[in-house]
């Protein structure tokens, strides 16, 4: 009899379990299997490499930085020349420098950038922000003081006449303009948990285009990663996670005006400095970079 009662109470659990499963809407079960099959197997992954890699963390952090700097030069040095690959990994790190105050500011604990050619820099987060406002405030103050280096590389273009300081102010517009797409753990993704998160939606569309015009495996890679990121808005949240995400409204509609005058501002730059510098030179043969 025992035996007969413990088998039906495993049987109306699986029964319970099968009709919870069904309940859930097909983007809920894309998005688990997705977590599952593909984002769970990646983390696994890095964390293997980690786990190997760990008697390299004797090796001091500024080594990690300047080496992975010193490598992406000479990677990027390939296709940009060393003078254009130089600068644009300084601007690089005029962004991130920009989260790294950020993080300062707010007592949270964070590695240094690490540098990867084709993908960009990497900063480990040893603890999460504590409500959503700082994590906006941490989001755009990379993309604030690299504008500021870019804009520094433009009126230097501007006084000297130099192809050289207009070309790499464009990609630093670019790059931080690119940063600012409202989706998962680019910069403008944490700028959205503080307005909402349902702007991960067309963040993901934009991305797609970038991902269609360019056919850039990075872009595609990250598309693939995010879209579980993206499934999760049509679950139910968490209590924790309401909690984190009361912000007065008051800075909510600032973060909202900083973050549209940052991405106009950004837009306008880009068109301006190709049509007034950037086109004029390539249509001279200028340009550093080898197509």
């Amino acid at each position: 009899m025992q035996t007969e009662l413990s088998f039906r109470g495993e049987e109306d659990d699986f029964l319970r379990e099968w009709l919870r499963e069904r309940r859930k809407t097909r983007l809920q079960r894309l998005g688990e299997w997705l977590e599952m099959s593909v984002l769970l197997p990646v983390i696994q992954g890095l964390l293997a490499v980690i786990r190997v890699a760990e008697p390299l963390r004797v090796v001091p952090a500024p080594v990690w930085t300047i080496g992975s700097m010193l490598i992406s030069i000479a990677v990027y040095s390939s296709r940009m020349g060393w003078k254009l690959a130089l600068g644009f990994i300084t601007l690089l790190m005029i962004h991130e420098s920009g989260h790294l105050l950020a993080a300062r500011y707010y007592g949270a604990r964070m590695s240094v950038p690490i540098f990867i050619p084709y993908i960009g820099a990497i900063i480990d987060m040893k603890e999460p922000m504590r409500n959503a406002w700082e994590e906006a405030v941490f989001g755009i103050s990379g993309p604030l003081l690299g504008t500021l280096g870019a804009c520094l590389c433009w009126i230097t273009a501007g006084i000297t006449g130099s192809f050289y300081f207009a070309e790499l102010a464009l990609f630093g517009f670019f790059l931080n303009l690119f940063n600012l797409i409202p989706l998962g753990f680019l910069d403008g993704g944490h700028v959205a948990v503080v307005l909402t998160r349902w702007l991960w939606i067309p963040g993901y569309l934009m991305m797609g285009a970038f991902a269609w015009y360019v056919h850039s495996p990075v872009v595609i890679i990250s598309l693939v990663v995010m879209l579980p990121m993206v499934l999760s808005l049509f679950r139910k949240k968490p209590h924790k996670d309401n909690l984190y995400d009361r912000v007065r409204l008051g800075k909510r509609f600032a973060m909202g005006a900083i973050y549209l005058a940052l991405v106009s501002f950004l837009a306008c730059s880009m068109s301006w400095i190709f049509i007034k510098d950037i086109y004029p030179g390539l249509k001279q043969g200028k340009s550093l970079i080898k197509l």
